[in-house]
């Protein structure tokens, strides 16, 4: 199966600090993957550079044989990202923030309404479409960043730590929107240091240590107590 992003050593630095270092690997349609360690660890860089907002100091990052950094705009335009401490305007209500996205992504007029309003329920937010962003509660604000990452039919959705202090019950309509995704054939790759919220969720799990990869595990080898306690002897290792 042809990858959507292939990533080739890998080096991130600020300044002349490195931060990650020499990471290789392939994310594939149909797959989600998360990005699993510690706070500090490399792992927001890391999405940061591979959705195109982060320059490597070496290395490449390619998606479908491209070179994200060539057609920065155009790449992003295929893509969705959820920021930890995802930003809104707040003069803009929850509806206007989702139409604003929906014109930069450059989405046909006539299409908007009907997505807008199908992720707004899907996320348990078409009651707030009319609120202000600013009146929005946290758990609130991190589900309709996520509503934006579907925004223009997307390939790959990458999240960093985007179901922290969402409801239970959104929590799992949310799950069920990305699983739905990658049966479509779009990728997911999300990074979170706690293992509770992406329990049984990903096929793969990549394990960060001092901003290398540690360990590439399949989900499919583990009963979830048995990986959970893997991943602590890795990191703790």
């Amino acid at each position: 199966m042809t990858s959507f992003l292939s990533i080739a050593n890998l080096i991130l630095a600020y300044d002349k600090k490195p931060v990650v270092r020499d990471v290789t690997l392939d994310i594939k349609p149909g797959t989600v993957v998360g990005l699993i360690g510690p706070n500090g660890v490399g792992k927001t860089t890391f999405l940061l550079s591979i959705s195109g907002q982060f320059r490597p100091r070496s290395g490449s990052i390619h998606f479908l044989d491209r070179d994200i950094y060539i057609d920065n705009y155009q790449y992003k335009k295929q893509i969705g990202y959820v920021h930890e401490n995802p930003f809104f305007y707040a003069h803009m209500t929850a509806e206007d923030f989702l139409i604003f996205i929906a014109r930069v992504k450059g989405m046909l007029r006539k299409d908007i309404e009907a997505q807008i309003d199908a992720l707004l329920r899907a996320v348990r937010l078409h009651d707030e479409r009319a609120k202000l962003t600013k009146h929005l509660s946290q758990g609130m604000r991190r589900k309709l960043a996520i509503a934006a990452a579907f925004i223009g039919s997307p390939k790959i959705i990458f999240l960093d730590e985007a179901l922290n202090g969402v409801d239970i019950e959104s929590a799992f309509q949310i799950k069920k929107l990305l699983l739905d995704f990658v049966k479509n054939g779009g990728a997911v790759v999300l990074s979170t240091h706690v293992m509770e919220v992406i329990e049984k969720l990903c096929d793969r799990y990549i394990i960060f240590k001092s901003g290398q990869i540690i360990a590439d595990l399949s989900a499919c080898e583990f009963e979830y107590v048995d990986l959970e306690q893997r991943v602590l002897t890795l990191l703790q290792g």
